[in-house]
């Protein structure tokens, strides 16, 4: 018969026992992983960051930013043709949110969309020219082009439309309302526009372009 002392042991024994079976094992690393908060995991390659978003892009010039250019070559009604290309510069540093995107010099290439010259310049007569209402010459051009870092970077603009026929500061007193005066207007009509070298003309992108773009 077991004494008093021996089942005492037998009974912390077992009690020993079961408090091993009855506790939790240890959590491995991969538990661990998988209990981690969303913000405590490394993000993923294909995820996008919420604050992204919000911090400007230092090499994208929105939708309407201005484009002021020089022109480094002549354009007439007289001598363009639709899809000739002009060389230009940039006349102002393009800055955005504090940031000089493109820097004063960058060349620019421009292409002429429409090219008409005038009356005159298609052979008419000058009587001829005065009764028939003379047409004047007109240019349609665009920027298509940057060379930003070495590189072309292509863009869309708006057009920039010139009409002859109007003469800068010209002086309302000169000549009175008679029939001299009357065929000087006439004259003026017929003219084909020039814009001469170092011209300068503004531009604005009519899509967002990205400056990094391949």
């Amino acid at each position: 018969m077991l004494s008093h002392a021996n089942r005492i042991a037998i009974v912390m024994l077992a009690l020993s026992f079961l408090c091993a079976c009855g506790h939790p094992p240890a959590e491995n690393s991969s538990n661990t992983d998988s209990q981690k908060l969303p913000f405590d995991r490394a993000p993923r390659s294909t995820g996008i960051s919420p604050s992204q978003s919000l911090i400007p892009s230092a090499t994208k010039l929105p939708e309407g930013t201005p484009i002021p250019i020089r022109l480094q070559s002549a354009l007439s009604s007289a001598s363009s043709h639709a899809g000739d290309t002009f060389n230009a510069t940039i006349d102002e540093p393009v800055v955005i949110d504090g940031q000089t995107l493109i820097a004063r010099g960058t060349p620019a290439t421009g292409r002429v969309l429409e090219a008409k010259p005038s009356a005159s310049s298609r052979g008419r007569s000058r009587e001829s020219s005065l009764e028939n209402s003379p047409e004047p010459g007109y240019l349609r051009i665009v920027l298509v082009s940057l060379k930003v870092g070495g590189r072309p970077v292509m863009i869309e603009t708006s057009t920039i439309f010139a009409k002859g026929g109007t003469r800068e500061g010209r002086n309302p007193a000169m000549g009175a309302a008679s029939a001299a005066s009357q065929k000087d207007k006439n004259k003026d009509r017929d003219k084909d526009i020039v814009f001469g070298i170092d011209r300068r003309l503004s531009f604005r992108l009519a899509q967002t372009v990205d400056l990094q773009q391949p």
